[in-house]
């Protein structure tokens, strides 16, 4: 048997390829990078005879079209998500065979209601299964999260809990292989290990040691992080299939001028540069979502799927990357960048905005004298619960879309993260709703932290 898995950072997913003899299978391969699956199946002198979906993914639009467009290759999903495009539906315990792997399907619905776990038995080596495709059921150290549907939660959570049952049953030593790793949204608490065993689970994982349905529950829906509005949108991509990258039209270089009008007419600007570089000088009303950070997640959750989209590049370029990023999360409207980055546009005499940053130690004596700041703290409410800045109000970047009605747009806005990544998001979207002063803190808690300055965590007094 040959065995490889694939990881993508910034959206910590994994995929994997599996073969014997003269054939291969991949496991939830994702749209951006083909290649890396040809490559392998290259050197393991396989070709690729199968694709195999584990459910439908919400944090990045799936690899399954481009992959059989380019192999032939055919494609098993759950016969529960209802796919749209051509492939095969199988069926709860339904099995398959290539060559001398043995492939079984169970149903384990919960993070989403079409879950599904693939068991693999490598007939060379016996009867017994040797590993399980877990896809978003079960990861290491945690499971998928049942909160994506709307008021779904509850159902989807006791089906979760009957799912995993159902995995416990399985051998000890069969090796778990899940689609995420920590930093990914599909859970809460997920391990940086990207592989365990069920027994290794079992002792370990909070949601298996659970025997009782309504603990489990608890449990599990504590202290959810909020969910990206991209995965709804994603699930539905991935079910009805995303359209073939090779028929999108490629980005073309725009000039200052064409940018303008094209703004003009009402496209959409994302700005990836480092947050230092947009806080000096960007376009007026664009997104602030760096390369440093997640430009993946954010992009896919702040940005409109229907706008048409000019990207703001570091001169020198990362265009690939940056595509690669939006076509992940199936913004697949980018029209164009701005050649020469925003160099290009001042010296054509456009007009710039720029967002004020101060040092943690400006803030520490800025709070000392004024008692009003309005200090936003843009970090996630687990980040925030663990320590912040006593004056701060929680205020996660993503919500900066609806801010308060009492905000006042006319005062200054200090915005923060545990960089400046995620704050300069934040303070971006604040501009796009009319604050006039939004000033973003260098080096968020990690500065603050690292000057010896105090971090109250939740509860304290």
């Amino acid at each position: 048997m040959h065995f490889a898995q694939i990881y993508t950072p910034g959206i910590a997913q994994c995929s994997y390829v599996i073969g014997s003899g003269s054939k291969c299978v991949v496991v939830d391969p994702i749209r951006s990078d083909i290649n890396v699956y040809l490559e392998k199946a290259k050197e393991f002198g396989m070709e690729i005879a199968g694709i195999l979906e584990t459910h439908l993914h919400a944090d990045f639009i799936s690899g399954h079209m481009e992959l059989a467009d380019l192999t032939g290759a055919k494609i098993y999903a759950p016969e529960i998500a209802n796919c749209t495009f051509p492939h095969h539906a199988l069926a709860d315990e339904e099995e398959f065979t290539i060559e001398n792997l043995r492939f079984k399907l169970l149903e384990t619905p919960g993070h989403t209601p079409d879950c599904t776990v693939y068991v693999v038995t490598d007939l060379e080596r016996g009867e017994d299964p040797v590993l399980a495709f877990t896809g978003d059921t079960l990861m290491v150290g945690d499971v998928g999260r049942p909160d994506l549907f709307p008021n779904r939660e509850e159902e989807l959570a006791e089906k979760l809990f009957d799912s995993l049952k159902r995995l416990k049953e399985l051998p000890d030593f069969v090796e778990v292989y899940p689609a995420h790793g920590m930093g990914s949204l599909c859970g809460k608490a997920l391990s940086a290990k990207l592989w365990s065993t069920i027994g290794t689970e079992k002792r370990n994982n909070y949601a298996l040691k659970h025997t009782e349905l309504e603990a489990f529950k608890v449990d599990l829906l504590a202290d959810m992080p909020a969910a990206p509005d991209h995965f709804a949108r994603c699930s539905e991509i991935n079910r009805t299939g995303p359209e073939l990258l090779s028929n999108l039209a490629q980005p073309a270089a725009y000039s200052a001028s064409e940018a303008d009008k094209a703004i003009k007419d009402g496209y959409t600007v994302i700005d990836f540069r480092a947050y230092h570089s947009f806080a000096g000088a960007h376009i007026p009303g664009s997104y602030s979502i760096s390369k440093d950070g997640n430009p993946a997640t954010f992009a896919g959750w702040v940005v409109p799927p229907e706008d048409k989209l000019i990207m703001v590049l570091e001169k020198g370029g990362n265009l690939e990357e940056m595509k690669t990023a939006l076509y992940n999360v199936g913004l697949d409207n980018i029209y164009g960048y701005l050649e020469s980055s925003v160099e290009s546009w001042v010296n054509a005499g456009l007009p710039t905005d720029s967002i004020n940053t101060i040092s943690v130690h400006e803030l520490k004596e800025r709070l000392k004298k004024e008692k009003d700041l309005l200090l936003l703290d843009n970090r996630a409410k687990s980040e925030w619960e663990s320590g912040h800045i006593e004056e701060a109000v929680l205020a996660p970047a993503p919500d900066m879309r609806q801010p308060a009605d009492d905000w006042n747009k006319e005062k200054e806005v200090i915005v923060h993260c545990n960089t400046s990544n995620r704050s300069m998001t934040a303070a971006s979207l604040l501009k796009q709703k009319g604050f006039k002063n939004v000033t973003n803190v260098l080096g968020g808690t990690t500065a603050w932290s690292a000057a010896g300055l105090p971090m109250k965590a939740e509860g304290e007094k």
